[in-house]
């Protein structure tokens, strides 16, 4: 009698692999970014300081402002620097050991930050006729106070959203056909929500930790809750951005 070779159901380590890295890498990424746009606007704004500098005006509160706005953003993307750098020593974000000390000095020049935008915006007011005598300064500081603005609007916007996302958005997850002979992840032929064994035909689903259940077990399952019954890991393709709990080496 012909014996027959197992077949092997392959979870596709591609998506495991893009949902772990999507996390450590859009957080690099965004470190980056933000201290090149710090970069920027000390560039930008010390050229202008630097090339109005001669020229004599009676208000010389739009050049203050710059002034002290150039030392807090650098200073503010030192400590951005030390707070974020060991995201890039680091492969699991719950590796993370924050210093509280960094922390608390970048919480103390946010809230300079918030202070010095609310001063920047008043002088703004205050100059009306900034816009003819000293347009530069004026638009300069304009950009940047709009910019200091949104830039602290937009996380509550995105916290928003993403708690919408997780609501409603629903994961998709891989669906099989179960046959006798084939081989499932660890092992397992019966379903451990409900404690039947696979029969031939039923569709299974496989979770992205390799777990899997009946089709229907694990639908009902996650319409309450959008976690494994099994490890407890959730199962929702967002809470890799929360959590970036599993690491996957190339």
């Amino acid at each position: 009698m012909e014996q027959q070779t197992p077949e092997v159901i392959e979870v596709p380590a591609q998506r495991q692999r893009s949902r772990d890295l999507t996390a450590l890498d859009c957080v690099r990424f965004l470190i980056i970014l933000e201290l090149l746009i710090k970069v920027v606007i000390v560039i930008t704004t010390g050229t202008i300081l630097f090339l109005e500098w001669d020229k004599t005006t009676s208000d010389q509160s739009l050049r203050i402002f710059l002034c002290v706005y150039v030392v807090l953003t650098i200073t503010k993307g030192f400590v951005f620097y030390f707070k974020n750098k060991q995201f890039f020593m680091i492969s699991r974000i719950p590796e993370l050991d924050e210093d509280n000390d960094i922390a608390l000095l970048n919480n103390i020049l946010e809230a300079t930050m918030l202070f010095w935008h609310i001063v920047g915006f008043h002088c703004l007011q205050d100059c009306t006729n900034c816009k003819i005598t000293q347009p530069w300064l004026y638009y300069t500081t304009l950009l940047w106070v709009s910019f200091g603005f949104i830039s602290f609007i937009l996380p509550l916007l995105a916290i928003a959203m993403l708690l919408l996302l997780l609501s409603f958005l629903k994961p998709k997850l891989e669906s099989v056909e179960y046959h006798e002979g084939c081989e499932l992840p660890n092992d397992t032929k019966m379903c451990t929500i409900c404690y039947e064994e696979y029969i031939e035909g039923i569709k299974i689903k496989i979770l992205p930790c390799d777990h899997h259940f009946h089709a229907d077990c694990i639908d009902e399952w996650i319409s309450i809750r959008e976690n494994c019954p099994l490890c407890k890991k959730n199962i929702n393709i967002l809470f890799d951005i929360v959590e970036g709990d599993e690491t996957i080496s190339i």
